[in-house]
């Protein structure tokens, strides 16, 4: 009998929102969902900079009811009218938010497909804002470091 483990298939796509190179960790009691996560977290806290880790919900787009027939398939239930069921908020959640409100930090490593447009509508509601915060979207940790430096640099200015 053979020792090995079977290979799982390269071409097989992963089940949605799973991602390898995601790891949940707790640090001070914050349940992070990646290492660039836990990379920029220290280093705004090594840096005395505060920063609030995923509790700014915004609302991208408000729900609404559609008013006409609406015959969808979701796969499990079969093609059915939808009418009735309320069309839910589009909503975005950025890594980490200054508390005053000048800047924003998301950490990306790597997107999934619905980021670039949540990112889009995300920054055309900032701009409607009187002062939008500076955005910063570091992808590695070296670019974490040079967010740090960049925020550092505003909080001077002001």
């Amino acid at each position: 009998m053979s020792s090995f483990r079977k290979r799982p298939n390269p071409k097989k796509p992963r089940a949605k929102g799973n991602y390898s190179n995601v790891s949940k960790k707790v640090v001070d009691g914050i349940q992070f969902r990646s290492n660039l996560e836990i990379h920029c977290y220290k280093a705004l806290k090594d840096a005395g900079i505060p920063a609030d880790y995923e509790k700014h919900k915004y609302v991208l787009m408000e729900g609404f009811h559609y008013s006409n027939i609406r015959l969808e398939d979701n796969g499990k239930s079969g093609y059915r009218d939808k009418q009735t069921y309320k069309v839910r908020d589009i909503t975005y959640t950025p890594d980490f938010v200054d508390p005053n409100g000048k800047w924003v930090i998301e950490c990306k490593g790597f997107s999934n497909e619905r980021f670039p447009l949540k990112w889009k509508m995300f920054m055309d509601k900032l701009m409607k804002a009187k002062n939008p915060p500076a955005l910063f979207v570091p992808r590695t940790q070296k670019q974490n470091l040079e967010t740090i430096q960049a925020i550092l640099e505003l909080r001077k200015l002001s």
